[in-house]
């Protein structure tokens, strides 16, 4: 529940750190559409970070904002990392939680960017190999021959 220092009194009044997570990533889903997001990448918010609410509760964690940290922001990481979760998920879920992070500094709800610190996971680089110049040729070859015309022939 959250508490407040004293009756009627202003925002920076209230305790922060017992405010629920989930309220506030509906406020941050709220500025996210204000803002002119789509609904896909609200929705993609939503899960992501609904993903660490979940993993403190799984944890005996109440998810207030007090324990939106970098240490448990750490704990999480390693946790997929363990449970064999792809490098990209995992670093798709931090760049959710930064981003959150950010937000909440930005709103004042905190007094600093919880996640500054929180490096990215590695992931391995995707190589993407060239075509070549006979995968080009047979490409050209399928297009259109007004298509071809218009643009000049390669």
């Amino acid at each position: 529940m959250l508490k407040v220092k004293k009756r009627n009194l202003g925002w920076t009044d209230i305790d922060m750190d017992e405010i629920q997570l989930s309220k506030l990533v509906s406020h941050f889903n709220q500025c996210l559409k204000a803002e002119g997001k789509s609904p896909k990448t609200v929705s993609w918010y939503e899960q992501m970070l609904s993903v660490f609410t979940r993993y403190l509760e799984s944890s005996g964690i109440i998810p207030v904002l007090a324990n939106f940290n970098l240490e448990k922001a750490r704990s999480l990481i390693v946790h997929e990392q363990n449970r064999g979760l792809s490098p990209y998920t995992i670093q798709a879920r931090v760049r959710a939680m930064k981003a959150f992070s950010s937000w909440l500094f930005g709103e004042q709800y905190t007094g600093g960017n919880m996640l500054a610190n929180l490096k990215m996971p590695k992931a391995p680089v995707r190589m993407i190999e060239p075509l070549i110049t006979k995968e080009i040729d047979r490409l050209i070859s399928e297009v259109d021959p007004i298509v071809r015309t218009e643009y000049g022939q390669c």
